[in-house]
């Protein structure tokens, strides 16, 4: 369907039976509500998808095949204003299929504001067989003349200037046969053994095949037909040749399908087959499916640059004809409409006597990685909180069984867990449910809240890579085999993950959690470094110690793996002298007058050493910490608990046992660090309960970490994920509020750290980069045991005005003993 056209009627499409995604409740560690006065997220903030492509404002829906030209490959996408209107192509340009940089309006909509432009496709013309140059990119695309829908025709356009800028060629090129409304989004790909252009041209339920020798005069050759079960008519049509991991050769034909009419999904349908120069000849009857979300349409593939006969990528327009007309929460945030799916790689791989597409999302999202958080492994019987914040990341599990009814992960979850899109495994499919995840202005329909694909229904293990991002779920499925696309309708506030199962026990392993870089094609280019190494010498900036050695590096030093994502020629690397050397590199004092610090940033992954908050080793609670009720005026208690450390903890058994109630608060801090660590014991009272006995994080007025005791005397690590609070304000209480058994709550040992389940007294071994305000790090990060540097932002909106200076320290004399800097940037905005 193209914009401007009637809806067609809405199919019921296949659910999961009632009661196959399970609701999570809270375990001991939990997260509890913010009010909505005092949310870290309020509701004017940006909900744009921080690692998806999204237009700059206004409207975007079908991606066109890039074309490789210039050296990177250009994508253009269907742009109107207002939403759903006529209008044309917009440009945006990419190197590694992960970040797009925006390249502007490339074919304009035309003819008075009547001719827009829709869907088609380009190839560059090496050979010059069309006369405008060899190299030209030339674009075969459907327009309506007038805004006639009924007089469908495609029509040429050529660039001389590598896809920057077109020029419309004239008359229709394929004309409409017989006035239908439906002849639309022609493919073209060059056909080597018979010395020809092709084009498939989607019908109603048919896709037609046209050949040219120069892709101006197009003959009609066939037509291949598919109207039982009925799965809608061919939009978006794709046609190409592929070389399967046994060597063989074969062409793929596909389309973009409504399958809701037959319980099939509505996205890419594809079949293997030949082409014999006139006649395509399919391997079976059916089609296969590329993605079994409700929104992964319109997709086009393209071939890998460096392995066009093995490797395509391809991409989807995050959208469903069912709904894509309704206004979204981005259209009242952030002024626009759609975005695209995350780039996967494709390959054909025999399985059995079949020939599948495998789908694997494009290596450049791992050069996207600012921070990996490493959960435990974990087996759940019922449900756990991983205790993990975020809106921008990938979710990778192993999960294995021997015997229950569901088992999955709950992403985008709210602080009551009442909101959450599930991603889990029942009765031999793997699903995802986001009916949890609509809003009371904003929902898909109940026809449409749940997609699920089928798996082998013997399997006892599944591995998951979830890639969230703000407006949309991607679930990919062992080695490719199954991937399901949707968007959701998250809250700012929707970013917890909590695991569950149903009738049994799982176990999660290998479980990374990879947060993403916002690379957004929307924002501005950033403004230039105050520091980008360009030099032999450092400049302003001081050293000690022999690991900088006497200037920036120029690239990868001796003996040191390759260095890469470094901008110019030279970053500064402490590996001189190898891993052994240490040192620092301090630079001059600056006035932070921008939001943001972004640099890129590489080594070795060795956090500073934490720092011990409270030890509760005094005879008061401690400096500027106060408390109510029964516990003012007191202090520690001497105890001699399991798992204690130190002489004394915190125990509000003082002072009259379990009938004492009240608060201990510690004085205010800023949160610089990504983990508060602590030991607890004592009632298991959680806070939102009666009767709390609880110790919270209180950040902008709110409780946004909790933990409660296991009716235990044992003191228990516990490790709260505060990556996401970095610069806020917090404040650390301790709430007792009954008078019951094991009315009372114990808690020692609070540190601030870089990794969880920190201990003090750690060895200073840091390869880090620091930010220090008023002689203090404010600040810190630290490298992925990766040489490829990525962009880390601090937001700095809490310093702005006051000087400040970066030092870079090397103390590691071990493996990855070393950290990599570059492009040290104040932006308006976060890194892209």
């Amino acid at each position: 369907m193209r914009v401007n056209e009637d809806p067609r009627p809405v199919r019921l499409r296949r659910r999961l039976l009632a009661g196959v995604a399970a609701l999570t409740t809270a375990v001991a560690v939990a997260v509890v509500p913010a009010t909505a006065s005092t949310a870290l997220n309020p509701p004017d903030q940006s909900l744009r998808a921080q690692y998806h492509l999204t237009p700059p404002d206004h409207w975007l829906s079908d991606p066109q095949r890039p074309v490789w030209a210039n050296g990177k490959y250009n994508l253009y996408y269907l742009y109107s204003n207002p939403n759903n209107s006529p209008g044309g192509w917009r440009h945006a340009t990419t190197t590694d299929n992960a970040v797009f940089t925006d390249q502007g309006v490339a074919i304009p909509l035309g003819g008075g504001g009547n001719f827009p432009v829709w869907t088609g496709s380009g190839v560059v013309d090496t050979d010059n067989t069309a006369g405008f140059g060899a190299g030209a990119v030339v674009v075969l695309a459907t327009q309506p003349p007038g805004g006639d829908r009924y007089q469908q025709s495609q029509y040429l356009w050529y660039s001389t200037d590598g896809g920057t800028t077109f020029t419309a060629y004239g008359a229709p090129v394929i004309a409409n046969p017989d006035g239908n409304d439906w002849f639309r989004d022609p493919k073209i790909v060059w056909d080597a053994a018979h010395d020809d252009w092709v084009a498939v041209i989607g019908r109603q339920q048919q896709l037609w095949f046209y050949t040219s020798p120069d892709l101006k005069n197009w003959t009609y050759r066939s037509q291949f037909s598919y109207t039982s079960p009925n799965i809608g008519g061919f939009e978006c049509p794709d046609i190409y040749q592929i070389t399967a991991d046994d060597g063989t050769s074969h062409w793929v034909l596909a389309g973009s399908m409504q399958g809701d009419y037959s319980g099939q999904p509505d996205t890419y349908a594809y079949w293997t087959g030949t082409w014999d120069g006139t006649t395509f000849h399919t391997d079976a009857r059916d089609p296969q499916w590329l993605d079994y979300g409700s929104d992964w349409y319109a997709a086009v593939s393209w071939p890998d640059h460096d392995h066009p006969d093995t490797t395509r990528y391809a991409l989807g327009w995050m959208n469903n004809w069912n709904y894509a007309p309704n206004a979204v929460p981005t259209d009242a945030s952030d002024g626009y409409n759609g975005q695209m799916s995350v780039v996967r790689s494709l390959m054909l791989n025999k399985q059995g006597s079949t020939y599948s597409l495998l789908s694997k999302p494009v290596s450049g999202l791992d050069d996207l990685v600012t921070r990996t958080v490493h959960p435990a492994d974990v087996t759940v019987n019922g449900s756990a909180d991983l205790g993990y914040h975020g809106s921008a990341y990938e979710l990778d599990a192993d999960i294995s069984w021997q015997q229950l009814n569901n088992v999955g992960i709950s992403v985008g979850q709210s602080a009551d867990k009442s909101r959450h899109t599930n991603i889990g495994v029942y009765q031999g499919t793997v699903y995802v449910d986001r009916s949890g995840s609509s809003q009371a202005a904003y929902s898909f329909g109940s026809a449409f809240q749940h997609t699920q694909a089928p798996i082998d229904p013997a399997a006892k293990s599944v591995h998951l890579r979830v890639f969230v991002d703000r407006s949309s779920v991607e679930v990919f499925v062992n080695d490719g085999e199954r991937v399901l696309s949707n968007n959701v309708f998250f809250l700012p506030s929707d970013t917890g993950i909590s695991l569950y199962t149903d009738g049994g026990a799982a176990t999660f392993s290998n479980l990374a959690i990879k947060e993403l870089a916002n690379v957004s094609t929307a924002a501005a280019a950033q403004p230039a470094p105050f520091a980008d190494f360009e030099s032999s010498g450092y400049g302003s900036w001081t050293t000690s110690g022999t690991a900088f050695g006497s200037g920036p590096a120029a690239g990868t030093l001796p003996n040191q793996q390759p260095v890469s994502g470094y901008l110019g020629s030279r970053l500064v690397n402490s590996y001189t002298g190898g891993d052994a050397s240490t040192g620092s590199l301090t630079s001059a004092a600056f006035t932070i007058d921008k939001p943001f610090l972004n640099v890129l940033a590489g080594g070795g992954a060795h956090p500073a050493p934490s720092s011990v908050f409270a030890d509760f080793e005094g005879s008061t609670w401690g400096s500027g910490w106060t408390a109510t009720g029964d516990f003012a005026g007191q202090g520690p208690s001497a105890d001699a608990l399991p798992g204690q450390v130190g002489a004394k903890v915190l125990d509000t058994y003082v002072g009259g046992g379990d009938g004492a109630m009240g608060t201990i608060t510690s004085p205010s801090f800023t949160i610089t660090r990504d983990y508060i660590d602590l030991l607890v014991a004592g009632g298991n009272h959680p806070w939102g309960s009666p009767g709390a006995t609880a110790v919270n994080l209180i950040v902008d007025g709110a409780v946004q970490r909790t933990a409660t005791g296991a009716n235990s005397s044992t003191m228990t690590p516990v490790s709260w994920d505060v990556h996401a609070l970095i610069g806020h304000t917090a404040r650390i209480e301790v709430t007792d509020q009954t008078t019951t058994g094991w009315g009372h709550l114990m808690v020692d040992q609070i540190l601030f750290s870089g990794v969880p389940g920190a201990t003090a007294g750690e060895p200073d071994d840091q390869t880090t980069i620091n930010l220090v305000v008023g002689g203090s790090v404010v600040r810190t990060l630290t490298g992925q045991n990766s040489e490829h540097l990525t962009w880390s932002t601090w937001d700095l909106s809490d310093l702005q005005g006051q000087s400040a200076t970066i030092r870079i320290l090397d103390h590691n004399t071990g493996g990855w003993g070393h950290i990599d800097a570059d492009q040290f940037t104040l932006s308006d905005r976060p890194a892209a």
